[in-house]
Order: C-alpha cells, then structure tokens, then sequence
C-alpha cells in the first residue's frame, strides 16, 4: 500500500461515520473580530436593530462557514457566509402550526410514509430574497429499526428534498 493511502485508510476505520449520508456539523463560538467584515456590515444594513448577535464557526461535510444568529422582529434568523463573506443561506425559526395549510398536509403525508412515529422539533423557513423558498424541518422519530433525530429538507411547495440522520461526532473528536 502506497503511503499516501495510509492516513485517507486509518480515518476511514476509525470514522465511518464521515462517510455516511448524515449531517455532522461542529459549531464553536467566536468573536465579531473573526468574521468576514462582508457579513457584518449585510447584518447593519439588512437587519437594522436586531439583538442577541452571535458569531459561529462552522465545520460540516461541506466546509467551513461563518453563521450569525439572532433576533429580529421577535422571530430567530440564522445567516450563514463562507469565509469570504459571501452570503450562503438564511433560515428563520417558525412555529411549525404556522406552515401555509396545503405545505403542512403535503409535509405530513411524506413523514408518515417515512417513521413509523415522528415529532417535529424544530422548524425553519429557508429565506430567499425575503420569501420562503422551502423548510429545514428537525425531526425526532423512529423508522425502521433507527430511532433519532433526523433533519429533512422540503421546497417551498411541502416536496421532501432530503432527509438525513444527524449525527453529532464524539465529544473528543475535534475538527477545529
């Protein structure tokens, strides 16, 4: 075996859990002086006197990203920037009884097909030029012999994109 091979061999032993199709993301805290100036200065102009600001670090299968969340007229927002400052996403929590009536019969139909029980946990409007363009929904359930949290992605029309485990990396696993 070649021994550049080695090192990409042992991470896929002793981590299988990077190769699956799960959600693994780290976050880790971090000052405004380490977030792109980009990020900041769209926070001032987009969302004027919003409260409870904090900067994260995060690291999931895809890369490294920058988020911001806090409160904006009375609702969560979550914005998040590559390390360039380039804006990725924005997602805004929302009670999950306040989905439009023909999103939320569509989204139940899909996750009864899918667990054999399920709870909502959490919901997110995923915000495109201000208007919804689809939902991030967490979801606590049981499906065949697997019992987690799971996170699923639908359109703006209730249509399930994607549904995956989330997995959190063991608490001495670190990717900073």
């Amino acid at each position: 075996m070649a021994p550049s091979t080695k090192p990409a061999l042992v991470i896929c032993l002793l981590f299988p859990w990077l190769l699956s199709a799960q959600k693994i993301e780290v976050e880790k805290r971090v000052a405004p002086s380490l977030v792109p100036m980009l990020m900041q200065q769209f926070l001032e102009k987009e969302y004027p006197g919003l409260r409870k600001l904090k900067y994260y670090e995060e690291r999931n299968e895809s890369g490294r990203y920058f988020e911001a969340k806090f409160c904006f007229e009375r609702l969560r927002y979550s914005v998040k920037f590559t390390p360039e400052g380039e804006l990725v996403d924005t997602e805004r929590q929302i009670p999950y009884n306040t989905l439009p009536e023909e999103v939320a019969r569509l989204v139940e139909q899909q996750l009864s097909a899918q667990f054999q029980r399920y709870k909502v946990t959490k919901t997110q409007e995923v915000l495109k030029n201000g208007r919804a363009s689809g939902y991030e929904l967490e979801i606590s359930g049981k499906r065949e012999s697997e019992l987690g949290l799971f996170e699923g992605q639908f359109d703006a029309s209730g249509t399930l994109q994607s549904l995956r485990t989330i997995e959190q990396p063991p608490n001495n696993f670190i990717f900073f």
